[in-house]
């Protein structure tokens, strides 16, 4: 009998050992898990953080694992919410393409270490079952969303693609640390898949974002989690959760699945191609942010000295970022404002810098800010198609004297093909948790993070990620 797409993934799941991992996968899996730790830390200070850990305090949730930088212990379904959100907030995580030279989005694949460190924490898991379960994690994530299209392809259905990555992947993980077989794992998949469903109004180029964004992932992984926990109690779903009647296909793709992309295993590591961001921004921005900065710093342009910025880059980057200037161009939240590129290219000359720093409440009220908005145009090139999701860019700065500068970027620095080094990725790190911690903390981190596969609890690398009382922010 043939088996369904749950059960045969459930299948891979299960069997994967760490001895099968290339030594350069567990070697960006170290990178990935260094650079999500910094990016959650970030976000530690934002509203969303605030509002959810304020509910874990009332919710009286068993201490099974650790808020980042509060210490705060809760269950791992609610530290999954907390860190989860962290880690999406300042729109600094990395991007995920299915090869080297990407030809579909396919979303952001460490949102899915924040839950699996959760439960690995829960489960008291080794550094070796860590790293197995993120490399995999990145694997199916990827697999499901080359499936459907990547991110377009359920985009324009009204769907995040969240709605099947994260809670059927996830379960899976979490099925996996808890030790489940083979059976139970597949019913996890199938439970999760049913009930989470994020809405695309939540990114939507034609209205106003909100913190409600933040939890794209972390609630898929929450229902992932619980979808887990459930069928270690013998709680069963339908397995045909992809394929059956009204199922995930037919629902949330509209048939236009490509289900035997599911089946069939990977033959290579995509986690090897990750893009780590080298700017707190929306990854299509990120060619015309590096462009930005280099004329800003090579030419020393001031802001009073604009007069207008002109930005070219690929069709499909500028229907996501440009094309509706009516919630791009004035962005009324931080949410929006990362999605924007209006606001990312008018910080980017002001502070020389686009880093989770240029995105507080003061920044977007800045006048300065607001009175470059309208200097900054942007437009498609059809020669930059071939790059289509490289984030290409061309950027020309004109200043009032009439001067013109301009630069072309056609895969910026965190891309495959232009990776950060681990001495960048360090100082990314180094950049945003050294608000939380002094030196020697941050070089037990990253020895630790580097030497994961000798860890024998996870825990005491969660541990590590608690800012020290004295400098603990209050709330």
């Amino acid at each position: 009998m043939t088996k369904t797409i749950s059960e045969q993934l459930a299948c891979e799941a299960k069997g994967l050992t760490f001895r099968e991992l290339p030594l350069e996968v567990i070697r960006q899996v170290k990178r990935c898990v260094l650079d999500t730790v910094g990016v959650g830390f970030a976000g530690y200070l934002s509203e969303p953080s605030r509002i959810i850990q304020s509910l874990i305090k009332e919710m009286k949730e068993p201490p099974e694992s650790t808020v980042f930088i509060s210490g705060l212990k809760t269950s791992c379904l609610y530290a999954t919410l907390a860190n989860g959100a962290m880690v999406r907030c300042r729109n600094y995580m990395d991007r995920t393409f299915p090869t080297k030279e990407a030809t579909i989005q396919t979303g952001h694949n460490s949102e899915s270490i924040p839950p699996i460190l959760a439960v690995g924490e829960r489960q008291h898991s080794t550094g070796q079952e860590i790293i197995t379960a993120i490399a995999l994690a990145y694997e199916l994530l990827i697999r499901v969303s080359d499936s459907h299209g990547g991110i377009d392809g359920v985009t324009h259905r009204g769907w995040c693609s969240e709605a099947i990555r994260a809670p059927c992947v996830m379960g899976l993980m979490a099925g996996r640390l808890l030790g489940l077989n083979e059976e139970q794992m597949a019913n996890a998949l199938a439970i999760a898949g049913c009930f989470t469903l994020p809405l695309g109004i939540l990114v939507s180029p034609k209205e106003e974002m909100t913190m409600a964004r933040d939890l794209k992932f972390p609630s898929g992984a929450y229902s992932g989690i619980l979808g887990a926990l459930l069928a270690q109690k013998g709680f069963k779903g339908p397995l045909n959760v992809f394929e059956g009647h009204h199922g995930i296909n037919e629902v949330v793709v509209g048939g236009q699945m490509d289900l035997e992309k599911l089946r069939q295993p990977r033959k290579d590591w995509t986690i090897l191609y990750t893009w780590i961001k080298r700017f707190a921004a929306n990854g299509c921005m990120q060619g015309h942010l590096d462009a930005t900065l280099t004329l800003v710093k090579e030419h020393d342009i001031k802001a009073e000295d604009v007069a207008e910025v002109r930005i070219k880059t690929s069709s499909h980057i500028y229907q996501s970022i440009g094309a509706d200037p009516a919630t791009r161009r004035y962005p009324k939240t931080q949410y929006t404002a990362d999605h924007s590129s209006y606001y990312t290219t008018a910080v980017a000359i002001l502070d020389r810098a686009v880093g989770p720093e240029q995105w507080s409440d003061e920044k977007l009220r800045d006048p300065r800010v607001r009175e470059l908005f309208d200097k900054v145009f942007i437009e498609e090139d059809p020669k930059l198609k071939e790059e289509e999701f490289n984030s290409p860019a061309i950027v020309e700065i004109t200043t009032k004297k009439g001067q013109k500068y301009r630069c072309e970027v056609l895969r910026p620095k965190g891309h495959p093909m232009n990776p950060m080094t681990d001495a960048d990725v360090e100082e990314k790190f180094r950049s945003m948790a050294g608000k939380f911690m002094d030196e020697k903390q941050m070089r037990q981190i990253v020895d630790t993070v580097y030497n994961l596969e000798k860890l024998d609890d996870i825990g005491k690398l969660a541990k590590l990620l608690v800012a020290p009382e004295q400098i603990l922010p209050k709330s």
